[in-house]
Formats: C-alpha cells, sequence, structure tokens
C-alpha cells in the first residue's frame, strides 16, 4: 500500500526537530549574560522549546483515522504516548546570588567580631532549569476519543523540574571584601555552595512560572499535531 502523504510529511518534520533538539543553546546564553549584571534578584529568560512531541502523536492519530477500531486506536495512540518519557518542554536560565559573611583569624574561623577578622563575600552562579512532562505516566484512561467527531481529550500529568539544575560553574563570579587578617577568597567556595545554589534556583524559577509555561508549550505542541490529521485535541493537567 502506498504510504500516505500526510505521513510522509509527519516523518520529514519529525527527523528535522530531531536534528534541531540535539543543539544546545550557548549562543542564548552569552547574549543572555550581557543582560543580566550584578543583582540581588535573578534575571529569569523563559523558553518555549522546539521538542520531540513530534514523534509519536501523528502516527497514533494517523492509525485513528484508517479505520480502526476506538480500542486498538487508543492502545496504539497510549503506546507511543509513553514512549516519549520525560519531556522538556521549557528552559529557564538564571543566577542566584548568594551572600555569606564570617570572620576568621588566619583561616580559622571565630566567633567574634573583632577587627580584621571580618569577611563578606558574594557568589553569582548562573545556571538553568528544565521542566516538561512526564509521558509515561500517561494511562488509557487518560485518553477520550470520539473518532466520528474527530475530537480527543487527553489528560496529562502536571509539570515537574527535570533532571534538576544545571550549573555554570565556568561562568561563576565571586565578589569579596576581606579584613588584614584573612585570606583571599578562590572559586573553590562556590563549589561548597552548589546545593544551596541548586535550591534557590528551583524557587526563584518555580515561582516565575516555568511549571505552567511547560504545561502550556506541551498542550500547544500536542493539538498542532492533531491539527496536522483534521483532529481536535483538548489538553487538560491532572491537579
Amino acid at each position: 500500500m502506498a504510504k500516505d502523504p500526510k505521513l510522509t510529511e509527519i516523518e520529514r518534520l519529525l527527523n528535522e526537530v530531531k536534528g534541531k533538539g540535539e543543539t544546545k543553546e550557548s549562543g542564548f546564553w552569552r547574549a543572555a549574560k550581557v543582560m543580566m549584571g550584578v543583582f540581588r534578584n535573578s534575571f529569569l529568560v523563559l523558553i518555549a522549546a522546539l521538542l520531540l512531541l513530534l514523534v509519536a502523536l501523528p502516527l497514533g492519530t494517523w492509525w485513528m483515522i484508517q479505520g480502526s477500531t476506538a480500542t486498538e486506536s487508543k492502545g496504539a495512540f497510549l503506546e507511543r504516548i509513553q514512549d516519549l518519557n520525560e519531556l522538556s518542554t521549557a528552559e529557564a536560565f538564571s543566577k542566584v546570588i548568594i551572600e555569606r559573611q564570617d570572620n576568621a583569624l588566619f583561616g580559622k574561623e571565630i566567633g567574634l567580631d573583632l577587627p580584621g577578622t571580618k569577611r563578606q563575600l558574594l557568589v553569582v552562579i548562573p545556571g538553568s532549569v528544565r521542566a516538561g512532562i512526564d509521558f509515561s505516566e500517561v494511562t488509557e484512561g487518560d485518553i477520550v476519543l470520539d473518532e466520528n467527531a474527530k475530537t480527543a481529550t487527553l489528560t496529562l500529568p502536571p509539570a515537574k523540574i527535570l533532571g534538576g539544575p544545571e550549573l555554570f560553574m565556568d561562568q561563576v563570579e565571586v565578589y569579596s571584601y576581606e579584613g588584614l587578617f584573612r585570606d583571599e577568597t578562590d572559586i573553590s567556595e562556590a563549589y561548597e555552595l552548589a546545593e544551596e545554589a541548586k535550591k534557590l534556583m528551583i524557587e526563584e524559577t518555580t515561582g516565575q512560572g516555568i511549571l505552567q509555561t511547560a504545561e502550556d508549550n506541551a498542550a500547544q505542541s500536542v493539538k498542532e499535531m492533531f491539527n496536522l490529521v483534521d483532529y481536535d485535541v483538548k489538553v487538560q493537567f491532572e491537579d
């Protein structure tokens, strides 16, 4: 049987997107870094990522309109949805700023604020956070199809942070003021603050709406792919 032209076009788009997905955002980050500067609050940039939702959804939908039963269509659709696993649909680039103040005498911390022992430290740590949907959690009960009306309702799990923040330690900036009896600060102290920086980065990007952005982007991508095969889809998320 000759290959359906729509399926051929979808496969072409899929191959293009897969190639794009392997490139990094280094150019964007260099430009963003110039704009950020050193401020108390992180400068957050949310970007919509063009991602791998093209991988399976069109194929499942194509089978639906070839005359298979609703049960068969739902099973094929579910299988390909689950194959997507965890899919990133939003990425935030941020800087967290950690302030420290302590007292030490010749490398030994002391509990007294003596003249010449005080140090004020400011560490700026840039990084990125990814958020997306875990499609492996979708079950058959989350898919409602109406083949006659060519509509589908898909209930997805809520967006979540994927894999933890990535810190750009090669771009860390350390600012300090040391008293007369203090050693100079080095970059190793930034590594000691890495875990705290990750927690702060998640808090800040979550507060700025990265999870909502991830859900909006995932829903839009699903709808656009269904439109290629003349299906209207409603996407909703679990509470």
